[in-house]
């Protein structure tokens, strides 16, 4: 059926049988909803006080009916006048006429063009209604708008939000459907939670900005203009393999840079998707599911709590204390207060700060405001890793190479145009008057070539590559191991970090809480099985404060004997004794009516309900031991009975709970306040309580917890421990994970660091071990004062109240699993699992990729400083170019690609690397070591030189033909390859035993391609790089020449500073 919708009137095709349809002229809805097929056109905007659909199965008006209300309707639309009556009739059937047309176009495109769905679905893409008895435009005027009339106009005479929802066909105690087929119509009708990706930058952008690195432009440059100067000597066609290999390799410098450049965009893109991609709970089917964010739909019940970011446009029909910060999506620096009566609408994006409640979810995606402002985040130029030092040292021997090129070419000239350059026969090559023009220009070009060429080779262009292939390859593997980089900057310095500051719960601990001792009714009880046997009524209040006064549930579902818990794992933990006592949730929360919530307060460390039991009224709360305690005035005992807590009683009370936290338990007390019904609006903190239970939760260490905090001491970097707990709480656990020891007494409160005075703080932060009773901007004291004593901070937040403290920290971790948003959104790295073992592996990864940067700078480097002597040398003593434009451009190749992938793709980081106490951030990525063997190899090549050109010591018989001059110099070439190839194999086993080596397939390959390719050269292309091919013996002494080079490198002392 095509619905085709003008102002009041909705015109409709519903097929005939056997015909192609009767179109009918209706005023109101129809009496069903469109089929699947149905093409709505929307319709142009009404009066207000005109309603434009009739609920969901009211009948369809009869013709005579529209004719006789037709004028009435339309004048109060606004679409004809009083003055003209008949105006309608005249205009009915000019728009019935358009519409036919509109209908039969619109069923021509239908059948021509096939539907595709598309997740993102608009406001124009959607359908109005769908069966609901609002449509989508009106949702997302609703909130846009924030407008309380038209709120109270859907409710009608419901409270609260009722009305609305019955529009939606959402119970508010239930929620909707969890039926696939029931998520999919409403994610059809109202649209779907997601936005469109704004698209990245093409490869072409990135592209562009590699060409315009400076070294390539100028071998580039230098490139065409010898290119042009031999067509001018010579002709068009001769030597052009020369130019055209300089121009290739050039080329293939800046499409290696843009490769990578863009696929590290392509992988932040990615990453960016992933972390938003976060899971919250919802009520669908009368239980709480945990979904993504991306499948909430309208209609959808949100519980919110404290720290979570609001997951679409809704309105509250729950509110306890809600504070809000809905910076991003209006600009306004205020929290904003949300309450029932003057604004409960919640607008995609925002944060709570503060309080609990519930929402309807009314718009999704791009229906909501913040789908409007919403763009994928685009990488940022901060600079890479390294990427200050590598600049230097580019520049630094950019200036060397073209200095020492620009010596060697004009000693070169100097002793061709003075005669002494001889030829073969002994005469000089050039004599003044003798020697035409055409072969000094000669000449001159092909010294100019070798410059070129030297400068080609050695200006280290390929260091950037190198780093960007280590980073992408040690980026890729840390996603296995759980761990997301959003700053590149911060990963380089995360090797280099001394403390870290990590949170207890959830990242040291499992999170996984259960409620193991408990004192109640005269008796501590340490065996779970036998709490159900507290008298009637103590257990009665402690059922009715555990199941009001939570923000959690307990679902039984038919067939299962133990019920699901849902809520914060505290929740879980007292939910499920309650569940021991015996606790009917659904039972105890329906036996009173909460009059009034206190949220959970971080800084109090309370929370309560007031409940109508009757004319007689129960204020529950439950909160820290120590802060319960000090509130209450009585206990009840084990015969019912409420007594009066004197001094005896108290200290008693007060040793349970030390005795609880010396066992590392976290302690938690359940009291209640009876009072009268008219004094319930008053009570906002805990008085004249009577104490009904002590209760001792067990959060466990996680397993390997302590393994790697004894790796972090063997790396010299200290662990310091936040939290919020009891100092004694805190100090157990920390003696469990393996932080203190029994003797070690480097405990601080948050209050008590306060009180130092800033030269205190930072002479005492470097040996605080445990941060206990601490706040987070406690936190932000502790991270400044470790900073200005010159330490490395990495700190981990969860905590909506976090960011500043992750934003001072040299490395920012948060939480995959338990962070908030606003966590995620301010941190460095992403810890997926939450698990301390994770970020240790972090720090692993940070100081592997630092040694694989060291050893492609030490590689690279040590070929750029050999090819640039061994050019010198034999220019200036021998008066010959052993290496010509296109062996040195081949060795260029060798060492940008193969050399790269060789020493990039390494296996996984190994706990060795933990083994010495990490690198400054400010120490020289090379250090006095690497200087020194890049020094000796340079030297050992050097030596090989003249060993080479003295024939009587090789017994190479070289001769004084021009053959003979092309066998030295391949020779020269090839020996030269071969030391490279085993530099290669002495770099990769600093660390590695010859086994795990030949374990290592990427490294093998790349080696077996180098030597494949050096063999294939030689003796099948030689005529391309003007050498001859090589007898057994050559090859074999080449080969040995290349082995001693490894032999010649060795230290007795190591290279690296992470390895023993």
């Amino acid at each position: 059926m095509v619905v085709f919708k003008w102002s009041m009137f909705r015109f409709w095709k519903r097929p005939s049988n056997g015909g192609p349809g009767d179109l009918e002229v209706g005023l109101g809805g129809y009496s069903s909803p469109p089929a699947d097929d149905d093409v709505v056109v929307p319709h142009l905007p009404v009066a207000e006080d005109v309603s434009c659909d009739l609920e969901e199965g009211d009948p369809k008006p009869e013709p005579a009916v529209l004719e006789n209300d037709a004028p009435h309707d339309l004048e109060g639309a606004g679409l004809i006048t009083p003055d003209h009556p008949s105006s309608w009739r005249r205009g009915k059937l000019k728009r019935a006429s358009e519409a036919f047309y509109q209908v039969i176009s619109e069923t021509l495109w239908r059948t021509r063009t096939p539907t595709v769905p598309d997740q993102a679905v608009s406001v124009r893409g959607a359908s109005t209604s769908g069966g609901f008895g609002i449509g989508l435009e009106e949702l997302a005027q609703l909130v846009k708008e924030r407008s309380l009339e038209a709120l109270s106009r859907y409710n009608g005479a419901s409270t609260l939000v009722h009305g609305l929802s019955s529009l939606l066909k959402t119970d508010l105690k239930v929620g909707i459907d969890r039926r696939d087929d029931e998520i999919q119509h409403r994610r059809l009708t109202f649209g779907s939670n997601t936005y469109p990706c704004r698209k990245g930058k093409t490869f072409w952008c990135f592209l562009w900005r590699a060409s315009h690195f400076s070294h390539l432009l100028v071998i580039m440059f230098a490139a065409v203009f010898f290119w042009l100067l031999r067509i001018y000597s010579k002709g068009r066609l001769d030597g052009w393999y020369v130019e055209a290999c300089i121009i290739l390799a050039t080329v293939f410098q800046i499409f290696a840079r843009a490769i990578a450049d863009y696929k590290q965009s392509c992988r932040f893109e990615k990453l960016t998707e992933e972390k938003r991609n976060v899971y919250l709970e919802v009520i669908r089917g009368g239980r709480r599911v945990r979904v993504s964010v991306y499948d909430i739909v309208v209609g959808d019940i949100v519980p919110l709590k404290n720290g979570c970011q609001v997951p679409a446009d809704g309105v509250l029909f729950v509110a306890n204390a809600l504070k809000v910060d809905e910076q991003e999506i209006t600009d306004s620096d205020e929290i904003v207060q949300k309450d029932l009566q003057t604004n409960p609408f919640l607008l995609s994006g925002s944060k709570l700060i503060e309080g609990i409640g519930t929402m309807l979810v009314t718009s999704v995606g791009m229906n909501t405001e913040w789908g409007l402002k919403m763009e994928i985040q685009q990488e940022t130029d901060e600079e890479k890793p390294f990427q200050g030092y590598l600049k230097w040292l580019a520049i630094s021997a950019s200036w060397l190479v073209v200095l020492f090129a620009s010596v060697a070419f004009s000693v070169r000239l100097g002793r061709y145009f003075s005669g002494w350059t001889k030829k073969s026969d002994g005469t000089p090559m050039f004599i003044y008057g003798i020697t035409t023009v055409d072969e000094a220009t000669e000449f001159v070009i092909t010294s100019l070539s070798f410059g070129i060429a030297t400068i080609v080779v050695a200006v280290p262009v390929g260091l950037s590559i190198a780093v960007r292939l280590n980073f992408a390859k040690t980026t890729k593997k840390m996603r296995k191991d759980k761990v997301l980089v959003q700053s590149l900057s911060a990963f380089g310095r995360m090797g280099s970090v001394t403390t870290i500051l990590c949170h207890q719960t959830g990242i040291l601990t499992s999170n996984q809480m259960s409620v193991v001792d408990v004192w109640a009714g005269g008796i501590r009880m340490q065996d779970m099985d036998t709490v159900s046997q507290l008298p009637t009524l103590l257990k009665e209040l402690i059922i009715e404060g555990i199941a009001q006064n939570t923000n959690g549930s307990v679902v039984f579902e038919t067939g299962v004997t133990e019920p699901e818990v849902y809520g914060s794992p505290t929740e879980q933990a007292i939910l499920n004794l309650g569940n021991k006592l015996g606790m009917k949730f659904d039972d105890a929360r329906s036996a009173s009516l909460a009059r009034h919530t206190i949220p959970f307060n971080p800084t109090k460390k309370y929370g309560g309900v007031a409940l109508q039991l009757g004319t007689h009224a129960h204020v529950h709360w439950k909160g820290s031991a120590k802060t319960i305690l000090s509130s209450c005035e009585g206990y009840m005992d084990g015969a019912n009975n409420s007594r009066a807590i004197d001094e005896q009683k108290r200290k008693f009370f007060e040793g349970t709970i030390e005795n609880m936290c010396k066992e590392g338990l976290r302690c938690a007390a359940l009291a209640y306040q009876p009072c009268e019904l008219g004094s319930l609006p008053t009570i906002k903190e805990p008085r004249n309580l009577v104490l009904l239970a002590i209760i001792g939760i067990k959060d466990p260490c996680r397993p390997g917890t302590r393994d790697a905090i004894q790796l972090c001491n063997s790396a010299s970097v200290k662990v310091c421990m936040v939290t919020a707990d009891d100092v004694l709480t805190a100090q157990a656990i920390a003696i469990e994970c393996g932080i203190l020891t029994d003797a070690c007494r480097n405990i601080w409160t948050g209050a008590q660091f306060r009180e130092l005075s800033d030269l205190e703080k930072e002479q005492i932060a470097g040996d605080i071990l445990v941060f206990a009773q601490s706040s987070p901007s406690d936190n932000l004291l502790l991270v400044q004062a470790l900073k200005k004593r010159g330490h490395i901070v990495a700190a981990t937040g969860m905590g909506i109240h976090d960011p500043n403290t992750l934003r001072e920290a040299d490395v920012s971790l948060a939480m995959g699993v338990g962070g908030t948003a606003a966590a995620k959104e301010n941190s460095d790295i992403i810890i997926l699992d939450d698990n301390f073992a994770t970020i240790v592996k972090c720090i692993i990864w940070s100081r592997s990729l630092y040694t694989n940067v060291q050893r492609s700078i030490l590689f690279r480097l040590t070929v750029s400083v050999s090819a640039l002597a061994i050019c010198v040398v034999e220019v200036v003593i021998y008066d010959a170019f052993p290496l010509n434009a296109v062996q040195l451009l081949l060795l260029n190749l060798i060492i940008d690609i193969l050399g790269a992938l060789a020493l990039a793709y390494r296996p996984r980081a190994d706990d060795h690397l933990m083994g010495k106490p990490p690198v400054g951030i400010r120490d020289p990525l090379i250090t006095k070591t690497m200087w020194s063997k890049l020094i000796i190899q340079v030297f050992y090549l050097v030596l090989s030189l003249v060993l080479i050109n003295s024939e009587k010591l090789l017994k190479l018989k070289h001769g004084h033909t021009g053959n003979a001059e092309k066998v030295m110099n391949t020779f020269i070439f090839n020996s030269f390859v071969f030391s490279l190839v085993c530099n290669e194999f002495e770099i990769q086993s600093v660390d590695q035993t010859f086994k795990e080596i030949l374990r290592e397939n990427m490294f093998l390959v790349t080696i077996t391609s180098t030597i494949i390719s050096q063999i294939i050269v030689i003796e099948f292309a030689s005529i391309f790089i003007s050498s001859v091919r090589l007898d057994l013996k050559k090859w074999v002494t080449t080969s040995l020449l290349g082995l001693l080079s490894q032999v010649a490198t060795r230290f007795p002392y190591p290279t690296n500073q992470y390895y023993p």
